[in-house]
């Protein structure tokens, strides 16, 4: 192939020179020489298909110049040359007879047309398959290579729209856990008021059903608060995550005594999963979110009972907690049976 040969033969200096490549690019098609193949040539590492187009048209225009002066400096000579036989011929003509003369113009007339006709006949086409042909070749090459280009622009185009797409609703779950947040805070904040009025009203009227009551919204908040830890943890904030499973830690604490015997042991497992899930925090996220899922899944399913073999005799005492300020949506509903119902938002 032209193009290959041409790369292969030329000099350092005319190869630094050649468009699309820089000089580091230029060494290491110096040193990977002589190459096989278009696609060994394409192989260089940095040589894109942007640059091998480059290139390819380039050695093209300069192959076309090349042809055009060449068939130019041959269309000169020839000129010359014929202007020299015929003046030779004219000169010889003056000086010899008429007869000479004509005869001596027919054999230069059948010489110069037997010229023609030889460069007509394989002239043009020795031109056209040495030169022309190459040229054409590597200009297909080249828009083979602008259709592959383009194949690739489009995927990538398609594989960005799919991102944005996917932006887009990652951004649509925020809003989403954004909502169930300030949703939750001002559950908690209801309840907070409930238990309060709860507690006033316990210590005027000490009934088992304002007890029952009592441990019940006590739960339901132990609930909430993990829940909303499971949302902070879902975003990455370690911080409020921690202060709210210290919070429901303290708050669950405090029904350890209140609880009936077959719940007892389901709520010291649900603690030991807070606290397990407190010492990850912030070091091993991955794991604390298992913990507190566990924790969770205990509560929402009313404490069932477990085997003794699976608790954990040990509890912590609490510790204390700092105010969380954070959202998240839940509902809460008294009921006037001495049970309330929580429906968390996992």
């Amino acid at each position: 192939m032209e193009f290959l040969e041409y790369i292969n033969t030329i000099d350092q200096e005319e190869l630094n020179s050649l468009p699309g490549l820089t000089p580091a690019l230029a060494e290491k098609v110096a040193a990977g020489r002589p190459f096989a193949t278009l696609e060994d040539f394409s192989n260089v590492k940095g040589l894109t298909e942007k640059r091998l187009a480059t290139l390819m048209e380039d050695f093209g225009k300069k192959m076309e110049a090349e042809n055009i002066e060449k068939l130019q400096n041959a269309e000169a000579a020839s000129s010359e040359e014929i202007a020299e036989a015929v003046g030779n011929e004219v000169e010889k003509i003056t000086r010899k007879s008429t007869i000479r003369r004509v005869i001596t113009w027919i054999v230069v007339l059948i010489l110069l047309s037997g010229a023609v006709f030889a460069a007509i006949k394989w002239g043009i086409p020795f031109v056209y398959d040495r030169y022309i042909k190459p040229v054409e070749n590597n200009a297909a090459s080249i828009t083979d290579l602008a259709d592959q280009q383009n194949a690739e622009i489009a995927r990538l185009e398609e594989e960005i729209s799919a991102l944005q797409e996917r932006a887009a609703t990652l951004e649509g779950r925020a809003d989403s856990v954004d909502q169930s947040l300030a949703s939750h805070d001002a559950s908690l904040t209801q309840l907070e008021n409930m238990q309060k009025l709860l507690d006033s009203s316990f210590a005027s009227h000490k009934t088992e059903m304002l007890a029952e009551f009592s441990n019940q919204l006590s739960l339901t908040r132990g609930i909430e608060l993990i829940s909303r830890s499971r949302l902070y943890l879902s975003e990455s904030n370690f911080g409020l995550a921690k202060k709210d499973l210290l919070a429901a830690r303290d708050l669950l604490y405090t029904l350890l005594d209140k609880l009936p015997a077959d719940q007892l042991d389901a709520m010291k497992i649900v603690i030991e999963r807070v606290d397990m899930a407190i010492e990850k925090l912030p070091a091993y996220p991955v794991v604390a979110a298992n913990d507190v899922d566990t924790a969770w899944q205990y509560l929402v399913d009313g404490l069932p009972n477990v085997p003794k073999q699976a608790v954990n005799p040990v509890v912590l005492p609490p510790t204390a907690t700092p105010e969380a300020t954070a959202t998240i949506e839940v509902t809460a509903t008294i009921e006037a049976t001495p049970t309330l119902e929580a429906t968390p938002t996992p």
